[in-house]
């Protein structure tokens, strides 16, 4: 009887060693920052995706200037613009502050017609279907009476400048055709609004204005148009430094070193190109209503070329894309504060509903 005892006894202690073994291990006791991180009221709560908001670009970026960049990559960059060809000598006396201020419409039309190919453009614009005339215009000295000096001399210095950069396939010349396109919206939107806002020489901010679409160009001509497709401006111009060094503005300001452009026009160009991008860049007071008028220009210029304006109505104030972020502040300064008014204007109505229409 004791030994059927003492080998029940035996088979019930090897059984409890059995499961002690077989049984897992306590995990440890987490430390205090373990727990801390672990529970629910220390965990941050994920978001859900519709709560999600992409923030604006802001309303600075930084960008390098052409006097920071390593000599030898100015060298290697100028060289590559230098390969471009020279504009006629034509358009150093259509940016000449004699002949912005003081030329007759005799004295263009002498430049016009010695350019076939702008003065067929002229005329064929004075004739075109927009402007329904019961009389066809014959000549260049009609058509400048009818479209006025100060279009047809933009009209002719943007055609010769144009004719610098040729398309290595369709895709660049789609880019280069919307970048003249809204070069010339802009140029148009300023001599209007110009003398409604008070700003002098409307005629010196359109050439700053051409001017200031070179380095838009320049950059189409050295990248892949294809690859910036779609692209923002400030993902532009970000894509551009990370390229070729510089960002357009830039780029434009080289250009016009190497082409010899006085350098009030050069820098004054690469001014209004940089406002886009830079909230506190000093200017000089008088000149700050008009760079910044055209700055805006500019911006809505290329906003209607490629179509992402769709009613004329149009209030900056109200804008609030990232790119206007750097802009809006100067724009809520007098005589800018005017721009919506000017804009809602019957004659700024009709010529922005014009602007609009899709090229023929």
């Amino acid at each position: 009887m004791t030994l059927t005892l003492l080998a029940i006894a035996g088979l019930v202690m090897a059984a409890a060693w059995w499961l002690l073994r077989a049984r897992p291990p306590a995990p440890p006791t987490p430390s205090r920052s373990l727990r801390a991180a672990a529970s629910p009221a220390a965990a941050p709560a994920a978001k859900p995706v519709q709560d999600v908001v992409e923030l604006p670009a802001p309303a600075a970026l930084p960008l390098l200037t052409a006097e920071v960049l390593d000599e030898a990559r100015t060298e290697q960059l100028l060289a590559a613009l230098r390969r471009l060809p020279r504009p006629p000598r034509a358009v150093q006396e259509l940016m000449s502050p004699r002949f912005v201020q003081t030329a007759t419409s005799t004295e263009l039309a002498a430049i016009v017609m010695g350019e076939p190919a702008v003065a067929a453009r002229v005329v064929a614009t004075a004739n075109s279907p927009l402007y329904a005339l019961q009389q066809p215009v014959t000549s260049v000295g009609q058509a400048i009476t009818f479209l006025g000096l100060g279009s047809v001399r933009q009209m002719c210095l943007q055609h010769l400048l144009a004719a610098c950069f040729q398309p290595r396939d369709a895709a660049q010349q789609r880019e280069f055709d919307v970048l003249w396109r809204a070069s010339s919206i802009a140029g148009e939107l300023a001599q209007q609004l110009a003398p409604r806002l008070g700003v002098a020489e409307p005629a010196s901010l359109v050439t700053l204005l051409v001017l200031s679409f070179l380095g838009r160009q320049a950059g189409a001509a050295l990248l892949d148009a294809q690859a910036m497709a779609g692209m923002d401006a400030f993902q532009r111009a970000r894509h551009e430094q990370q390229a070729l060094g510089l960002a357009s503005h830039e780029l434009g300001h080289l250009l016009m070193r190497a082409w010899d452009v006085p350098p009030e026009l050069a820098d004054g160009a690469r001014q209004l190109s940089a406002l886009r991008f830079d909230p506190d860049r000093p200017l000089a007071p008088e000149r700050e209503t008009a760079l910044t008028l055209g700055a805006l220009c500019a911006m809505l210029g290329e906003r209607i070329a490629r179509g992402s304006v769709g009613a004329a109505l149009y209030d900056p104030a109200r804008d609030a894309s990232p790119d206007m972020a750097a802009l809006r502040p100067r724009l809520s300064r007098p005589p800018l504060d005017g721009l919506a008014q000017a804009l809602s204007s019957p004659p700024l109505l009709r010529l922005l509903s014009r602007l609009m229409q899709p090229p023929r």
